[in-house]
């Protein structure tokens, strides 16, 4: 899809895009499966988003730590986008050993149903501190119907100051080292890069302009017979096919930028 074209003034642009599954299945925030289960079936949805990450390590003042923290924690609570900043390293920065496991946070709303049943409703919010996944139960007979609504969310409970108001309150109280400080802003920080990731599944033809993206899956009764894939407990996986619902979005600058001295 290509967006092109003049506006003297603001313009606002968006699109529906129904994907094909077998390009763009990698590309989604959430994999979906639905088995087969003795009186109904199960759904499983999963937190797909989760990369390995470059850490640093090093000396730092646990007070600029606290600044940062309070300053990038404003920033996810108000939805805006993440500026790069400064961190200040004292003698020689290292790199982690093992890579930081990152996702974007997810919310996921939606329900299972069976044909004549009530539908089994679920909302659940994936990452930032949480499991990344969750199951849900149903039960009926036939072909299960199912309909996940996709939003990103913000880092809440990662950058919530243990027993105060504020990360510079917390480490005024004392507890708190510099490394666990600096390993919760550049983690945090980098799930909100990652969540900007997914807000610009199309990109935004202005490098300046905001946007989001909205993701819904639904299941395809069609094809579910001939493209369905067995499972060792002769069961069906139903297949899902994903509707994107989109607006235009940029990938955030997120990045801490390392200032070092001795």
């Amino acid at each position: 899809m290509l967006w092109a074209g003049f506006s003297p003034g603001r313009k606002v642009l968006a699109a529906d895009v129904i994907v094909r599954v077998g390009a763009a299945g990698r590309y989604l925030p959430v994999r979906v499966r639905v088995r087969s289960t003795p009186g109904g079936a199960t759904l499983t949805v999963t937190n797909a988003t989760q990369t390995p990450e470059i850490e640093y390590t090093g000396k730092v003042r646990a007070s600029e730590m606290g600044a940062l923290l309070d300053q990038t924690r404003r920033t996810s609570l108000a939805g805006q986008r993440l500026r790069p900043t400064y961190a200040t390293f004292v003698g020689v920065v290292g790199v982690s050993k093992q890579p930081a496991r990152i996702e974007a946070p997810l919310k996921v709303e939606g329900e299972l149903a069976f044909p004549g049943r009530a539908p089994v409703p679920f909302e659940r919010l994936l990452g930032d501190g949480r499991p990344l996944s969750f199951r849900v139960l149903a039960h009926g007979e036939g072909a299960p119907q199912v309909r996940l609504r996709v939003t990103l969310a913000q880092v809440v409970r990662l950058l919530r100051p243990p027993g105060a108001s504020s990360w510079a309150e917390a480490v005024r109280r004392g507890g708190l080292s510099p490394a666990s400080l600096l390993q919760r802003l550049i983690e945090s920080r980098m799930r909100l890069v990652r969540s900007d990731q997914y807000r610009s599944f199309l990109a935004n033809p202005d490098p300046n302009g905001r946007g989001s993206t909205v993701y819904v899956y639904e299941t395809e009764a069609a094809r579910v017979a001939s493209v369905g894939t067995r499972d060792r407990g002769g069961g069906s996986s139903a297949l899902l096919v994903a509707l994107a619902a989109v607006g235009s979005a940029i990938l955030a600058a997120g990045a801490i930028v390392v200032w070092a001295h001795s």
